[in-house]
């Protein structure tokens, strides 16, 4: 089946080399528990908002997966009451205690994916991506402070699909990944309309508008339980040559 498949992706690859960069500029609607195992409480953030870049390669050769890069990154804080007590490398914070709240969070995904289907009103991509997950978590009162910091490799399964709307320079888009291992799920996806503005010769640009959310659930690695939300609106750009 495995080979059936790359025989049937490799059909539906690109007929030349091309490639895609982008950018999107997005607001961060952070929700997020962390602490020591089994005893994580929720932190309250503040909204923000943070850039995402892209990239793509794509190529003619059969069998072999085209490239897909992304980097995401969100830095959120405040200073409020915390909302339930939790251990936070072997410090304890009470609830109701005012603290100094923080959470810088990035991801780096490598993704190879396979062209299914590719024609003006349907295209359908599906890959394999391997994530870099890392975030610092910190709290710091007037008496105390404590951090940890989370470094994880996830894989992934990959889609990215679009929809043209026939007679138009626009097109409906989804993204997403996803994977789940024993009590650990996690998973993102992006969806909204892209309008072509330019299309010569070689080179297109799309501006881009939607929603996104992540989901990230990780157990017990590096000394850490982790839930984080993010959800927010995106704007971007998207350039191909």
């Amino acid at each position: 089946m495995i080979v059936g498949f790359m025989v049937t992706a490799g059909s539906a690859q690109a007929d030349m080399l091309g490639a895609r960069i982008g950018v999107d500029y997005w607001q961060v609607q952070p929700k997020l528990s962390a602490g020591d195992r089994g005893k994580a409480g929720r932190l309250v953030l503040d909204d923000a908002t943070e850039l995402a870049w892209n990239g793509r390669f794509e190529h003619p050769l059969p069998l072999l997966p085209n490239i897909a890069v992304r980097y995401q990154h969100s830095d959120v804080s405040a200073n409020a009451a915390l909302t339930n007590s939790l251990v936070l490398a072997q410090k304890t914070f009470a609830a109701g205690t005012i603290a100094s709240q923080h959470n810088s969070m990035k991801h780096i995904d490598l993704t190879g994916y396979y062209e299914v289907l590719d024609n003006p009103v349907l295209s359908l991509d599906l890959g394999l991506t391997a994530r870099l997950l890392q975030s610092d978590v910190g709290l710091t009162t007037s008496s105390t402070a404590a951090s940890r910091e989370l470094s994880v490799v996830l894989p992934m399964v990959f889609v990215d699909a679009e929809i043209g709307l026939w007679g138009t320079d626009t097109h409906w888009f989804f993204t997403g990944n996803y994977s789940r291992y024993q009590s650990d799920q996690n998973y993102d996806w992006r969806s909204g309309i892209a309008w072509r503005f330019i299309d010569i010769a070689m080179f297109q640009a799309h501006l881009r508008a939607g929603w996104q959310h992540s989901q990230t659930n990780i157990s017990n690695r590096d000394q850490l339980d982790f839930t984080a939300a993010n959800d927010g609106g995106f704007i971007g750009i998207d350039v191909d040559f």
